[in-house]
């Protein structure tokens, strides 16, 4: 009985670690996307040990199907502001080479920047 009991809760709990990520990676309607959504960007300059941050800012203007139009903002030492095409799948903006996972109201991840061993990371929160 025990035996029973014990290999039950084991299955139990690999199935509720197998379910839970799953469902909480459920897709957003990629019209949801639309709107600023504003935060910072980090990241460690050349070969040293100098963390370097600013603001971070996309500007999501239009979705046609997969394919996401914007326009992206960031500062540091001025301001540099360039047009975005990236594509969507659901749970996860794609654009230039960097990526972005969307949950909800938030986006995070790293982007390949030059001099940036590491690439940058950014953490976004959607504003309007």
């Amino acid at each position: 009985m025990v035996k029973t009991l014990c290999s039950l809760l084991v299955a139990f709990v690999m199935a509720a670690f197998t379910l839970i990520p799953a469902m909480a990676q459920t897709p957003m309607a990629p019209e949801s996307l639309i709107g600023e959504w504003s935060g910072k960007w980090s990241g460690i300059w050349g070969t040293g040990s100098q963390t370097l941050t600013g603001d971070y800012l996309l500007r999501i203007k239009k979705v046609e199907g997969e394919k996401v139009f914007g326009e992206v903002e960031f500062t540091n030492r001025g301001t540099t502001k360039t047009n975005m095409v990236g594509t969507f799948d659901g749970q996860r903006l794609t654009y230039g080479s960097g990526s972005l996972a969307v949950e909800g109201n938030r986006m995070t991840g790293t982007r390949p920047v030059t001099n940036f061993p590491q690439g940058v990371k950014i953490d976004l929160t959607k504003a309007k």
